[in-house]
């Protein structure tokens, strides 16, 4: 697949869903636009029936596929960058949508980040489809997404992100128990989730959360499960280990549905 300018603009403008943003490419890296009266940072690639892109909506980080088979939901992709191991990912999409946004995203960015040729296989009803596309390096439309959204691109801390729920050592003691955001009742968004990660307290408490991503992005999702998280819940030792649980971090989802 060849990537193509007007593809650019129509990814754009089906993911920035507002008035044109100020939109600029840099000679090699991956498109780049933002529009600050939304909070909204965007690199791309785009090429005739596929697209990838890194976005930070209000501070929130997210990687999207456009141009898969349409689902809904949570959904099982598996990706490749050039020779390296195929890696099973958790995205979500919106009603009969054909794009997904990655649930754990910042080691997907930032692998896709580096450039080379990703592969997708993505369920297609009881088949699946393979996508390949040959990706440019970003030197710095991806890293100033991640700046927008508090990150940095090349920190330790984004060659560990999580990739998954992650519990080392720790079983829950006492559950989140978010409350549903009032935002999203006032959106009529009916339901969504948020995926945290936590730093654990010699206690069992969370503490240090931030969050990984949340979708839909404007349903407040985040927050809610920050909140849930460092108020009620509570994790501790597996039976029979005596280890101290202080400083590991834990990474959940927090799902959300509502009882309207």
């Amino acid at each position: 697949m060849k990537s193509g300018r007007t593809g650019v603009y129509a990814l754009f403008g089906a993911l920035l869903l507002a008035n044109g943003p100020s939109v600029a490419q840099d000679d090699g890296d991956w498109d780049f636009g933002e529009d600050p009266a939304r909070k909204l940072s965007i690199a791309a690639v785009t090429f005739p029936d596929f697209g990838v892109a890194v976005r930070c909506m209000d501070g929130s980080l997210s990687v999207v596929l456009s141009g898969l088979p349409v689902a809904s939901g949570q959904r099982t992709l598996r990706y490749r960058m050039d020779n390296r191991p195929e890696v099973e990912s958790q995205w979500i999409s919106g009603r009969n949508s054909n794009a997904a946004f990655a649930i754990w995203p910042r080691s997907i960015a930032a692998k896709l980040s580096r450039g080379g040729r990703l592969s997708i296989t993505a369920p297609d009803g009881e088949a699946s489809r393979r996508f390949a596309v040959d990706l440019p390096p970003s030197a710095a439309s991806v890293d100033r997404v991640f700046q927008a959204c508090g990150r940095e691109l090349g920190s330790p801390e984004t060659d560990v992100a999580p990739t998954g729920e992650e519990f080392p050592g720790v079983v829950w003691k006492s559950t989140p128990r978010p409350q549903y955001p009032a935002r999203a009742v006032s959106h009529n968004i009916l339901a969504g989730l948020a995926a945290v990660t936590c730093k654990v307290q010699a206690s069992g408490r969370l503490t240090d959360c931030t969050v990984e991503s949340e979708f839909p992005e404007d349903g407040g999702f985040g927050r809610a499960a920050i909140s849930g998280a460092q108020g009620s819940a509570r994790v501790a030792v597996p039976p029979g280990s005596s280890e101290s649980i202080e400083g590991r971090r834990i990474s959940f989802v927090s799902r959300f549905m509502s009882m309207e």
